[in-house]
């Protein structure tokens, strides 16, 4: 008896779906007679051509996206890294000067680097190419000023101006600090002891020297909050590079 009822339960579905089908086909019929046949005749391509294309063209379909959006991702990072740079030169220039940048910053291999590297030197002035070479290797940096603007935007929001001068100095200060970790000795392989406690002095005495040297200079373009602020995250900065510097001199 049970498999009876399960049966004729069966028998009821199958009944039930068939109606719906021929509901919805009669209703498909009605829109087309109204006008709208050539949202079904659209609707019906779409599914055929669905069906009909191959998984080999759907995968170069998402390649060519993916290969779009990684394009797409690195003309924002060279526009946004060298903003500056693009805006100093001859506006006929522009377009030629960020055609190389791309290259360049999308070359992952060393020797040809070097080779994108001097496709985009030769096309700029001696001020330009400095300023290129400096800006070349300021990703922290970029990402320092970046943080620190968008942190006090509700606060105290800076211009374009104060925030090209706050980033232009820091990379100004960045190349004399280096300048003195390079004679600390901090690059040699090992140290003894001794030199080990000669390069950590001489690398706080530096970073100590980078930061006050940095801060007197953009005083002068703040709002007293604005530098109050900067000078807490700056010294927020300073703590952590200087816990690097340990670590990294301390390990040879």
């Amino acid at each position: 008896m049970e498999r009876n009822f399960i049966l004729g339960a069966i028998v009821v579905c199958a009944v039930a779906f068939a109606a719906a089908t021929s509901l919805k086909r009669d209703k498909a019929l009605e829109a087309g007679a109204s006008g709208d046949s050539s949202a079904i005749h659209v609707e019906s391509l779409a599914l055929s051509e669905a069906a009909s294309t191959p998984p080999a063209k759907t995968e170069r379909h998402l390649s060519s996206s993916l290969q779009e959006r990684r394009d797409d991702a690195l003309l924002a990072h060279v526009e946004h890294k060298y903003r500056y740079l693009l805006a100093d030169v001859e506006s006929a220039h522009v377009e030629e000067l960020k055609r190389r940048l791309l290259a360049h910053e999308g070359e992952e291999n060393i020797s040809r680097k070097a080779s994108t590297d001097a496709h985009v030197s030769e096309m700029l002035s001696p001020r330009e190419r400095e300023y290129y070479h400096v800006l070349k290797d300021s990703d922290l940096e970029q990402h320092q000023v970046a943080e620190y603007v968008g942190g006090i935007g509700n606060v105290a929001p800076l211009d374009q101006s104060q925030q090209r001068q706050i980033l232009d100095a820091k990379l100004r200060q960045k190349q004399r600090y280096a300048a003195t970790l390079r004679d600390s000795g901090l690059d040699r392989d090992t140290l003894s002891v001794t030199e080990r406690e000669y390069a950590r002095a001489q690398a706080a005495e530096a970073l100590k020297g980078y930061l006050d040297d940095f801060l007197m200079e953009v005083s002068p373009l703040l709002t007293s909050e604005q530098y109050s602020l900067l000078r807490n995250y700056e010294h927020t900065e300073f703590e952590r590079e200087l816990e690097r510097l340990q670590r990294q001199i301390n390990s040879k």
